[in-house]
């Protein structure tokens, strides 16, 4: 699978995605792109119900980060049976000793007529987590427990 911003990586029993962005909010985007798309088909999701993300963390390392926006996403999908195709995160920024995370997250209820869960992901893990910058461009990758 090759989509812009991310591709999948293979590891022993899991999967996982590295992926890219020019500034940080298209990192967390492009992360959260690549997890949607390893779990469902996004084409087949319609973009109508929108929620509102805040993510505050008081660690001082992107990886914290990323992987509670991943989790958050998790969260939604399990808790409410949604799928969602749009990750628009609008500021990563420092906050106190942390960061905060703000961003809007759009799709719709699962319908089983149209939607086929490709492959189920239980959780982001730390297991070669990563988060750079290169100056120029970002550059992440993360392992999912499936």
């Amino acid at each position: 699978m090759q989509k812009s911003g991310f591709k999948r990586v293979e590891h022993l029993s899991d999967t996982g995605i590295e992926f890219y962005g020019n500034k940080l909010e298209k990192l967390f985007e492009n992360a959260a792109m690549g997890m949607f798309s390893i779990i469902i088909d996004i084409d087949s999701v319609i973009r109508r119900d929108k929620i509102k993300v805040n993510i505050i963390t008081s660690h001082d390392n992107l990886e914290d980060l990323l992987v509670l926006w991943l989790e958050k996403i998790i969260y939604h999908f399990e808790t409410a049976s949604m799928v969602f195709a749009v990750f628009k995160v609008s500021s990563v920024k420092r906050s106190g000793q942390g960061y905060k995370l703000e961003a809007e997250i759009i799709g719709e209820n699962f319908d089983s007529d149209r939607h086929e869960i490709k492959t189920g992901i239980k959780a982001p893990t730390y297991h070669q987590l990563e988060v750079k910058n290169n100056g120029q461009k970002w550059w992440g990758r993360v392992i999912f427990d499936i």
